[in-house]
């Protein structure tokens, strides 16, 4: 009887951690247009890492980053970055970085790389980044979550399949092209987070 119930309740932990999972907010961040933009000829910045230190090419502006910050507080999401900085800088290093720039939610996760099939094929930088967010939504077996990226995700996704629906994108740019700023994004996202 007693071996009966410990795995009743093993088994009730499990169905709460995987609704748990599910129910988390996630945002997959990119770097350049969302956070960085316009202070590429601004200097190097250099970053002390315990007993190493580590440079980054350029500095990211600080009116997005607390948009950022603002954003997971008030919808207590993490990050998955899904920026090309993930080819650049080890896990251990992006955290340093948007510790750095105020942005203290916690990040999970880098989205990566696809198999051979995407080597081969060179499908858009768009559609792999669209595909390798969703590959991670799959595997986690996320429900709530969306994208901050220059990049037109939205017109990839409805290409998905499954089909994810295009409204989960956040267009973002800086002051290029017409996506705006994420310091004027921050309802949107609370919101669609919220959905």
């Amino acid at each position: 009887m007693g071996y009966l119930f410990g795995k009743v309740q093993k088994i009730s932990y499990i169905c709460k951690y995987k609704k748990l999972v599910m129910r988390r907010k996630i945002i997959f961040i990119d770097v350049d247009g969302p956070l960085a933009w316009g202070t590429w000829g601004d200097g190097r910045v250099t970053l002390n890492e315990s007993t190493k230190t580590f440079t980054i090419p350029y500095p990211w502006v600080e009116e997005d980053c607390q948009a950022l910050e603002k954003i997971c507080n008030e919808t207590n999401a993490s990050l998955v970055v899904s920026s090309d900085w993930r080819k650049h800088f080890s896990f251990i290093q992006l955290k340093r970085i948007f510790m750095y720039y105020g942005i203290t939610a916690p990040i999970v996760d880098i989205t990566t790389h696809q198999d051979l099939w995407m080597k081969m094929s060179r499908p858009g930088a768009e559609w792999e980044r669209a595909a390798e967010i969703t590959k991670w939504v799959k595997d986690n077996k996320v429900s709530n979550w969306i994208s901050i990226d220059d990049m037109r995700l939205a017109e990839q996704y409805k290409w998905m399949k499954p089909k994810v629906p295009m409204w989960r994108h956040v267009q973002v740019d800086g002051d290029f092209g017409q996506g705006g700023r994420l310091r004027d994004k921050i309802e949107e996202c609370i919101n669609k987070l919220n959905r």
